[in-house]
This record gives structure tokens, sequence and C-alpha cells, in this order.
């Protein structure tokens, strides 16, 4: 009997075990939510090992605290309605529930139902996560059904309390979520600065939910700084999504959490972080921030110089000013030199002066310009050769110095790319190849030459523009659009027939298809590989969410000025200009716009591509009416 009770007590002790959950043993991870954070505040809060990052902050519509919560939590951008927040409620068995979080889901989760699936607080629910705040930032560690395991929904300021509470709570979970304001005084840095200290043994990430007000610019309302303590590592922080040192994006924070305990997959958008080491990385951090922001400001001036150009242009060919057609020419042969000086001065780091780069960009561009023009020179044909031999071996070699041209740069406040090309330096490549081909052809008599030409550049675009180089799949398919219809126009015209056309057209499926292939192969996947495992992963909603994400956005950036305004000012003057050419040019001219059509509808900022080549064409068809003033 007495061999009974002992069997049955420690039956009830093992049952006791299993049935409280202890994560005590477990890594241990705290992820601090800010109000807001600049590089003088982190100065002040960190000590010894930890990395430090630039983040943009930027969600989908309709953008808020609860739309950035809810961001990191699924893993992607998303928007949702700050009015369905209710507020917080603490249970009876110390559980904590998120008053509204029902209908947020609801409408998180409307149209795609796998962007759930991901949600952190469900898929490390195991894990245990645990919360102290009092505002939306719980959404961060609730699960699908808005409830947290744990913790607390009143904050105390107080360096005591906010240790004790998280060591008790830690000693529950592995995951602890805080909400901490920083305020307006010293006290709450120095109270984070020494819970920070006390815990920096433990994985923690230092997140602001908006860009603190000495770091907004007019430029500026989403890169705010980032930091992530592994215990050990110090230096700035990169990610696969970014592939640029010193950035991350807010998918790689979810990413980064689930890596920690063994929970990431090929369905994620973000990735882990890394730390690449820097002794001085806050003084690192701030010159990368500074030379972007002055990079930003130099993209903005030539891309308005740009848009103002083709502005200019259309009002003196509507008023058909022909005295004027002399200084049109000028103007826009000093676009087209001053895209290929700014790619020649990425090779340095002139950007950190603004003034200084402004000075020696245009000085040069001017005196080129006049050169040329007085010469009679080619420069219409001439350079874009030159900008295209410039681009094919930057990238191959060293891309950062494509992306120190403001042809080249990467909005990074804009938040839609960081590496690879963006969609105006991939028209400026293929419009450049069509004119330099066209260029060289004039010059060659052998047809097998000829068609080796032809191949070489068509061939080109596809190298640097795939996954491996330029990393920009719509740009890909719009070099695969011109590849076939260069061969087509080129090399087969003369004897086509059906067959040709169906094979013509089975040979670019068959050259996308290797491209995402190798693609797949590779070490660091391109965005696109993944978001084709993501479809394939988790269903076609993926592919009409992309869908209508990428179609809002150009439609909306369409409409809007300056695009609009040089849109409808180039399609004018190409109106006027179309009826002045040869029957040779008009071709060639074809090719262009057909190429830039293309072009703008597969990009969600295409209406940059066709912008940059209709300049290219405009350029060229006025270079070839001012040769033949009696068509003037």
């Amino acid at each position: 009997m007495r061999e009974h009770k002992i069997v049955l007590i420690l039956a009830l002790v093992v049952v006791i075990l299993f049935s409280s959950r202890s994560y005590a043993s477990g890594e241990k991870t705290i992820l601090i939510l800010l109000d807001q954070m600049d590089f003088k505040d982190m100065e002040k809060i960190l000590q010894d090992s930890f990395g430090v990052g630039l983040m943009n902050l930027k969600t989908r519509s309709p953008r808020g605290d609860e739309s950035f919560y809810f961001s990191i939590a699924a893993g992607r951008k998303v928007g949702v309605n700050s009015g369905y927040y209710k507020g917080l409620y603490k249970n009876q068995d110390g559980s904590i529930s998120v008053v509204g979080y029902e209908l947020m889901f609801k409408s998180l989760i409307k149209g795609n139902k796998s962007i759930g699936e991901n949600i952190l607080g469900e898929r490390l629910k195991d894990q245990g996560i645990s919360y102290i705040g009092e505002n939306s930032s719980a959404i961060l560690a609730a699960d699908t059904r808005g409830n947290i395991q744990s913790g607390e929904i009143k904050i105390e300021y107080d360096k005591d309390w906010l240790i004790d509470k998280t060591n008790l709570y830690l000693s529950k979970s592995n995951i602890l979520v805080l909400s901490y304001e920083i305020g307006e005084s010293d006290k709450g840095l120095n109270i984070l600065k020494a819970y920070i200290e006390e815990f920096k043994d433990h994985n923690i990430v230092i997140i602001p939910k908006q860009v603190s007000n000495s770091m907004k610019w007019i430029i500026n309302n989403n890169i705010s700084p980032v930091v992530f303590i592994n215990g050990s590592d110090k230096g700035t922080l990169i990610s696969p999504s970014t592939k640029r040192e010193g950035f991350i994006t807010i998918e790689d924070i979810h990413a980064e959490v689930l890596s920690i305990y063994g929970e990431e997959d090929s369905s994620l958008i973000g990735n882990s972080i890394q730390i690449v080491e820097r002794e001085d990385n806050i003084s690192h951090i701030k010159d990368l921030f500074k030379r972007n922001l002055n990079l930003m400001w130099i993209t903005y001036f030539f891309h308005g110089l740009v848009y103002f150009t083709q502005l200019l242009t259309a009002y003196f060919i509507y008023k058909n000013k022909r005295d004027k057609i002399g200084l049109i020419n000028i103007i826009n042969n000093f676009i087209i030199i001053n895209i290929f000086i700014s790619l020649l001065m990425g090779i340095t780091r002139l950007h950190g002066n603004i003034i200084l780069y402004l000075l020696i960009n245009l000085l040069i561009s001017y005196i080129t310009t006049i050169y040329m023009v007085k010469r009679g020179l080619n420069t219409i044909q001439l350079f874009p050769l030159m900008t295209y031999g410039f681009i094919v071996i930057g990238i191959l070699f060293n891309p950062e110095i494509i992306y120190n041209s403001y042809i080249g740069f990467n909005n990074l406040f804009y938040g839609a790319r960081y590496y690879g090309f963006n969609n105006g330096i991939m028209g400026v490549i293929l419009v450049s190849s069509i004119i330099a081909y066209y260029f060289i052809d004039r010059w060659i008599k052998n047809d097998l030459i000829r068609y080796t030409m032809c191949l070489f550049f068509v061939s080109t675009n596809l190298i640097i523009l795939s996954a491996n180089f330029g990393a920009n799949t719509g740009g890909f398919l719009t070099a695969l659009a011109l590849f076939l219809i260069m061969v087509y126009r080129n090399i087969i015209s003369r004897g086509w027939n059906i067959r040709k056309i169906i094979l013509l057209i089975l040979l670019g499926i068959l050259i996308f298809v290797f491209n995402m292939y190798f693609d797949y192969l590779s070490h660091e996947k391109s965005h696109a590989i993944n978001f084709f495992i993501r479809i394939n992963n988790l269903g076609f909603s993926e592919f009409i969410d992309m869908v209508k994400v990428k179609g809002k956005e150009l439609i909306k950036l369409t409409l809007l000025p300056p695009f609009s305004i040089a849109i409808i000012s180039q399609l004018s003057s190409l109106k006027f200009l179309f009826r002045k050419i040869d029957e040779d040019l008009r071709k060639e001219s074809y090719i262009i716009l057909i190429t830039g059509i293309i072009g703008f509808i597969l990009n969600d900022t295409g209406m940059i591509t066709f912008i940059y080549m209709c300049h290219y064409l405009i350029s060229l068809l006025i270079s070839s009416i001012i040769k033949n003033p009696s068509r003037i």
C-alpha cells in the first residue's frame, strides 16, 4: 500500500511539473518598443557590445501605431485601422486581452489569410510571451485571439520595479515585450540605461515606433535608428533583405526573433539580422545617415531638373518656337551628359558635401555639353554608349559606385528598394543599349557581326538586371521583352512565320525560368524568388496581394505631379517629333517607346522608367532634326 502511495505522489508531481509551463531554461529575448530614439539617445543608453542600424518605419495605409506593431508581428508591412483598438484588460488568471484585437485581425487577413499564420505571438506561443506596458504595443505579444500569457498593463518608471517585473516574467516565459516611453527628461534614459545593463546578456531589440523630432526632415519621416544586442557583438546591422551595411527592415525584426527559437522558414519576407564588426559603430551609422540624406536631396534636385526639362521642351515645341530648337538640344544633351557625370562621381565621396557636389557636377556637365555641341560631336549616341559600359562594369565589380549616383540611388527613405537597380537606372540601361547598338550597327556591314552585336547588348541587359546582379524582376522582364523585340526585328524579321513567333515566346519563358532557377539555387535569394516560394507555400492570394499593392502604387504615383506633368509633356513632344523623322529612325524610336511602355506597366514606379527612356528618345529625335534643318 505504501508503494502505491509513493507512485501516486510521484505521478502527481510529474503532472504538476508538466502542467505548469516553465521557460526558465530557454534563451531570453526582450523587445523594447520606444516612443522615439535618436543618435544622442543611443549614445546615452548603450554600453559595451551592441549592434546599431537604421530601419524604415513605414507601413501600409492606414498608418499608425497599430499598423506598425502588426507589421512587426506579421513580418510584412500591413495597415490596420487604429480605431479598432480599445485598450488592454488583465484577466483574473494573470493573462492579458487586447480589446478590439478581433476586428483588427479580421481586417489584417482580409483577402490574404496567410498573413495570420505568421503572427509572432501565435508562432512563438509555446516559448511563452509576456508583456509590460499600457498601449497597443501589446499587439506584438498577442496570439491570433488577442491573448497574452502574462504581464502588466500599467508600467512604473522605476528601475527596481522594472527589473523585478522583468525577472518575474522571464522566469515564466522566454520572450518579453516592453513598451517604454523615454519622454522629454533624462530620467527615462537613465532608467533605460540601467535596465539594459542589467539584462545585456540576453537578446535585446530596441525599436522606436516613430522618427525622433531631431531626425525629421522634409524627406525623412521614416528612417530611425534601431539597436540589437546579442551579448557579444559590436558593430552595424545588416540583413539579406537590404544587403546594405547599416540598414534592416521591419520584416527582419520578425524573422530575427523567429530565428532565435529555430522557427524561421522560407515563407518569411524578412531575414535574420547580422552584425558587421565596427569599433565606432554609432559614428559610422551617423555618417551613413548623413550621406544618404545628402544623396536624397541631390536625387530630388536632378530628377526635378529632368522633369522640368520635359515641360520646357514640350512648351517650346507646342508654341512652335523654331528658334529655340538649338537651346532645347543643348538642355537635353546636358541631362544625358549629367547622368554619365553623376555615375563617374559615384566613385568619390563628394556627396558628403551637397554644395561641393552640385558645383562640381553642374560645372563639369556644362563645360562638357558646350564643348560637345560647339564641335558638333554626336553626344546623343556617344554618351549612351559610355553610360551603358560604365553601368555594366560598375554592377559587375562595384555596385556601390552606381548607388552613389542620383540615377542609381535607391530611395531608402521611401523603403521600397535597398539594393539592385531602381526603375530609373533600369530605363537608362535599356534605352542606352538600344541607342548604342544602332549607333554601332550603322558602321557594321557584315550580317553575322551585326547579329552577334545585337545578341550581345540584349543578353547583357538580361544578365545585369538578373537576380544575381541588378535584382530588378520588373526590369528583367522588360529586358526580356526587349530581347524578343530586337531578335525579331533585327535577326528573324525577314523570314518570320507563326512557328518562329511561338519559338521566340517559348525562348522568353525558358530564359525567365532559368533566371528564377539559378536565383533559387543561390545562397542569398532575391525578393523575387522568395515571393514565388511564398506563393507556393501560402497560396495564390500572395500574388493577388502583390498585384493590388503594386497596381495602386503605380496608379497613385502616375497621377501625381511631377510624374504626370512630365509624362504628358513627353507625349505632347513625341506627337510632334514623330512627324519629322525618317523611316529608319522611326523604327528605332518605336522600339524605345514600346520598351518604355512595357517597363511602365511592369513596375510600381514604372513611370520613372518611361520618363527616362522617353527623355533619351526625345533627345535623339531633336538631334536628328537639328542635323536636317529642313524638317523643323
